[in-house]
């Protein structure tokens, strides 16, 4: 496959519109808390991004790694993130001390729009390559993804979904690609890379990748040289960063923070009526766990499943609810939340029947099926053990591409002329609605803290 990161000559426009699109959603970004976000010096970045910082349940561990070095991401879930904001934070560095201000969120805004950028182009590609529909039909279906409200967050918050979502959209593209070619394969190289770069951002993208790559691959993936260099190669490499960071960083971080801690909660009285009534509030946020065991901190047993589905998986993951708007259930934000009104139902009733007609006339195609083992993965993940089911919401970069591929065979299966328009049209209306609705929510939040106290 030649250089997928070209951009072919009918592509300009859908690129040049996207970048504009996601430059002014990162100028949300960019104006939230402005003035407080963007101060130099040497204090406490964690107290000044952790205090003032809310947007739905998204960390902003990257703007604190780029402000003063240190491991705040779990590494066995994210072994290569440290690793890559480290030139980043010393690019920071120097123009902190050169300007007096903090570049992080300028610099986390460029990698938005890159990622976002190419993620948009490798799902239009997949509609119009893989699947081969229209222009207009593969437009129209990428900005219907776009238009979910935890997709349209992914862009432009401070966490690591984007990235995620730019290399399972690269994977499915080139899986694709290569199921329609005649004996099409994915080389060794390929699934290494893919398998180094998605697994290190989250740990559990490696499924994903070991998926697509049997897809393709069928028995080849079992071959000793393939599962070498495709696996275990990317992997040792992996664990070997891991190993480093977490000996050299943050076992000596962790050792020295609870000798602080200890004097601190001695001493200070406010600190540690504090600190109890925090570690009670996040008590109450977690439910049973599958095993206690720290891989298994975020399962949960207990929580309501069938709440979880419609409020939030194809609920907050699409649209956002009215009341609540953008907290952080870890902070003050109720595990579920009602919609107020009976409209935000009926669309997702209208995004999960297309979603299921997708998966039934589209059901015989070799690649929806390995979109939905994706999505089964994450299904297992966050539902059945319930990792991260409180807010599985802010988790929707890794799965909801799904929705838009299955309707995509909606388009590609029904005949009748006027079915074809009622679809296209329920599918056009729906993304305006998502979108304006999602926005109208999102734009005065954001840029209700531009002016914030020095």
């Amino acid at each position: 496959m030649r250089n997928i990161f070209a951009i072919k000559r009918g592509e300009r426009l859908f690129c040049l519109v996207a970048v504009i699109a996601f430059i002014a959603l990162n100028g949300l970004m960019v104006a939230y808390n402005f003035r407080l976000f963007t101060k130099g010096g040497n204090f406490g970045f964690w107290g000044l991004f952790f205090d003032h910082y809310t947007v739905s349940g998204f960390d902003n561990l990257s703007y604190m790694t780029m402000s003063r070095w240190k491991i705040y991401y779990q590494l066995y879930r994210h072994p290569l993130l440290p690793t890559f904001f480290y030139p980043f934070y010393y690019v920071n560095h120097w123009l902190m001390d050169e300007t007096g201000a903090n570049f992080a969120v300028f610099i986390e805004a460029f990698l938005n729009v890159i990622a976002s950028t190419y993620s948009s182009l490798f799902i239009y590609r997949i509609f119009k390559e893989v699947l081969d529909l229209s222009r207009k039909d593969a437009v129209l279906l990428t900005v219907f993804f776009f238009s979910f409200a935890s997709i349209l967050l992914t862009c432009f918050v401070p966490d690591h979904f984007v990235f995620s979502l730019f290399f399972l959209t690269m994977t499915l593209y080139i899986a694709g690609k290569a199921m329609k070619r005649e004996k099409g394969r994915m080389k060794a190289w390929q699934t290494m890379l893919l398998t180094f770069f998605a697994t290190g951002i989250t740990f559990t993208n490696i499924a994903k990748i070991g998926l697509a790559d049997l897809f393709v691959n069928g028995k080849r993936t079992f071959r000793i040289k393939h599962l070498f260099l495709g696996f275990i190669l990317p992997l040792g490499a992996l664990f070997a960063i891991y190993a480093y960071q977490q000996t050299t960083f943050v076992e000596p971080d962790v050792k020295l923070q609870a000798k602080v801690k200890e004097k601190k909660l001695k001493k200070d009285r406010k600190f540690a009526a504090k600190y109890e009534k925090q570690h009670e509030f996040m008590k109450s946020r977690t439910g049973t766990q599958v095993a206690d065991n720290r891989f298994f901190e975020w399962t949960d047993l207990s929580s309501s499943r069938t709440d979880a589905i419609v409020e939030n998986l194809f609920g907050e993951s699409i649209q956002l609810h009215q009341k609540h708007v953008l907290e952080d259930v870890n902070k003050s934000r109720p595990i579920i939340v009602r919609y107020s009104s009976v409209f935000n139902y009926i669309a997702e009733l209208l995004v999960f029947l297309l979603f299921l007609g997708g998966i039934i006339v589209g059901w015989r195609d070799k690649f929806l099926r390995l979109c939905l083992l994706w999505f089964a993965t994450d299904i297992v993940l966050h539902i059945v053990l319930g990792f991260g089911i409180i807010e599985v919401y802010i988790m929707g970069a890794h799965w909801l591409f799904v929705i838009p591929i299955a309707v995509a065979f909606l388009f590609k299966r029904i005949r009748k002329r006027q079915a074809m328009i009622g679809v296209r049209l329920l599918v056009a209306l729906l993304t305006i609605g998502s979108m304006a609705y999602n926005l109208s929510l999102i734009i005065p939040f954001m840029l209700r803290g531009f002016v914030a106290p020095q």
